[in-house]
Formats: C-alpha cells, sequence, structure tokens
C-alpha cells in the first residue's frame, strides 16, 4: 500500500513504537482518516470533512471503532492500534468513499495535486462515495459515482463503457448477472440520444430504468469492487484535468488550490463551457481571487435556482461556501 502522509498513521501501520489514537488524541488528521474508513464500512452518524467535528475522536467515534473491533474480532478497547487500522484497510468496504485514506492505503495511489483536489470535490459534493446515486431528482436520469456521471448528458455512458472495455468479465457478472446480451443492451439504451430517457429524466425503456432495482443493486456493487473503483478514479481525474486546461486558458488569474478546485467543482457541475461563461460574466479587472470566488458562486447559485429550484440551488451554495472557506484547500499556488 502507498503511504498516506499522515505520520501518525503510517508510523502505526509500519509498526512504529507509537501509542494508538484514543479519546485523547489531538492529531485530527489521522482521527479523520479513521472516520472515514469506518464510514466506509457502513458506520454512519460519522462528520465528513464538511462537518466542524471533523477529526475530533469524540464519543461516537469510539462507539464506531469498538463496533468495528466487535465485528471483526478483534480485542474491543475503541482504540485505533496497529491491528484494527489495519483491518480497517485490509476488510472490504461496503460503501467506500474517496478520502485520501482509503486512496492510498487501500487503491494504493498517490495523494497531491489533482487527486487531493478531486477528492476534497467529491466530498463536498456527494460525501465522496463511490457507489452515491441521484434518481433523477435533477431531470437527468441516474447520476451515479464520484462526479455523478449522468444519463442525460450521456456522461454515464461513457463510465459503463470504461467499466467494459476495461473489466469486462466483470462487468457482465455484475451489470448483467452473467449474460452479455443484457450488458449489450444497457450500453445501446445509455448511448441513445438523452441517455435513454425523455426530456424529464424518464426511461424510455422498462428494461432498463436504472433508477430502480435490479439496476441501483448492480450500481451500487461495482461501486464496491477495487477494479471499478479505481476505473472511476481515473476517469474523474481525466475530466478533472481537461476541466483545468480549460482554467488555465480561460481564466489564468485564478491561481491557488482552493481557486482551482471551486473552478474544477464549477464545471463538473456546469460544464467547461459554463464554468468558462460563469468566469467570464462576473469578471472585473483588479477583483481579488476572492472576490471572483464569491462572485461566481452567486451566478451559480442563480443560475442551478432558475433551472432545478430552490432545494438543488440551496445546496449548491453550501457546496461552493465550502470550497471558499475550508481549511482543507489552500491559498497557495496549485501544482498539478
Amino acid at each position: 500500500m502507498a503511504k498516506c502522509g499522515i505520520t501518525r498513521i503510517d508510523n502505526i501501520l509500519d509498526g512504529s513504537a507509537v501509542p494508538p489514537i484514543t479519546r485523547s488524541d489531538g492529531n485530527s488528521d489521522a482521527v479523520g482518516v479513521v472516520q472515514e474508513l469506518l464510514s466506509g464500512h457502513g458506520f454512519r452518524q460519522l462528520p465528513g470533512i464538511r462537518d466542524s467535528l471533523y477529526g475530533r475522536f469524540g464519543p461516537r467515534t469510539e462507539e464506531c471503532v469498538s463496533g468495528f473491533q466487535q465485528r471483526c474480532g478483534l480485542k474491543v478497547s475503541g482504540e485505533v492500534d496497529r491491528p484494527t487500522l489495519e483491518a480497517l484497510v485490509r476488510t472490504p468496504a461496503v460503501d467506500p468513499l474517496a478520502s485520501r485514506g482509503y486512496l492510498t492505503l487501500v487503491l494504493d495511489l498517490a495523494f497531491g495535486g489533482t487527486m487531493k483536489v478531486m477528492s476534497v470535490t467529491t466530498q463536498f459534493e456527494g460525501a465522496g462515495r463511490f457507489g452515491a446515486v441521484n434518481r433523477n431528482t435533477d431531470k437527468a436520469g441516474l447520476s451515479f459515482g464520484l462526479i455523478q456521471w449522468a444519463q442525460k448528458p450521456l456522461r454515464l455512458h461513457e463510465l459503463l463503457d470504461a467499466f467494459d472495455r476495461r473489466e469486462h468479465a466483470g462487468f457482465v457478472k455484475i451489470f448483467g448477472d452473467g449474460d452479455e446480451n443484457v450488458t449489450r443492451g444497457l450500453l445501446k439504451h445509455v448511448s441513445l440520444q438523452r441517455g435513454g430517457t425523455d426530456p424529464l429524466g424518464e426511461t424510455l425503456d422498462p428494461q432498463f430504468d436504472l433508477v430502480r432495482e435490479p439496476w441501483l443493486g448492480r450500481f451500487r456493487e461495482s461501486a464496491r469492487q477495487l477494479a471499478f473503483q479505481k476505473i472511476q478514479v481515473d476517469l474523474a481525474l481525466a475530466a478533472f484535468r481537461k476541466s483545468f486546461e480549460m482554467v488555465a486558458t480561460s481564466a489564468p488569474e485564478l491561481k491557488s488550490e482552493r481557486a482551482i478546485a471551486f473552478m474544477l467543482d464549477l464545471a463538473n457541475q456546469h460544464g467547461d463551457t459554463g464554468a468558462e461563461s460563469i468566469y467570464k460574466k462576473v469578471k472585473v479587472q483588479g477583483a481579488s481571487e476572492a472576490q471572483a470566488l464569491a462572485a461566481m458562486q452567486d451566478e451559480s447559485v442563480r443560475r442551478i435556482r432558475a433551472q432545478h429550484g430552490d432545494e438543488i440551488a440551496d445546496a449548491t451554495k453550501s457546496r461552493r461556501e465550502a470550497f471558499r472557506t475550508s481549511p482543507l484547500l489552500s491559498d497557495t499556488p496549485f501544482n498539478p
């Protein structure tokens, strides 16, 4: 496994003589890794990275550690020692999220640059879950995965096609229940105009009503498989890098990690063209980076409210504010 870059976590896994992580622990980065891994194992009511309690080892975290230890047949102490941390890493997660600890310790990927921005962005948007689903609340059909590949704009086809090309046998097993005719039909359906949906995002073929079972279960099962998780990460990074090229060309004044992350999230929601148009509409000569982000937030929320209503607009506003203020993002120049 790769090093996660958080010394306390790496030292515990290396077998260094360091104490376990406990309720008295003030290492918020290490505690955050534990909370995210526990969340991936199905433990709920744990703080995410946007929560003020994130990184604090409180009674709920201790309760979840004890529950996980009991589940795995480990000594129940409520403290995260080496056997507990190893079990958190090696036991297959039921609802994994693309957190720093999971990407490095489980998927063996390096963390930093675009990978970090991708991780933070997906967690700000949908808790960073590989199995996140939106069942047509935005009239885009099914949206699935880390960056919500949506059916209607044919982004879901892009993801499923990659699944098929890179993990064909597993794709047929999960999405076709072993029947290649089913997966061929699925791929054909999501490649149709609007991804096989009507203007309201409802399916045109009841056989492929992806927002209902058995399809939802199939998508969620794919999210538990390491091979399919890595495909999601690869495609998300490719999309972010493409958007970064747009930012570098159209908004060269935006240079910090925070501003780049903000713009990449903007592009993920509005598309590269939409993000560029928002920037150009609100651009004011001589404005600071912070002022530019605030103006883009307002314009983004205005457009979302007009198109999708108050609920989605309010959620968008909350997310944009998180990008503008979160200590997880740096105001120093971004290094992809």
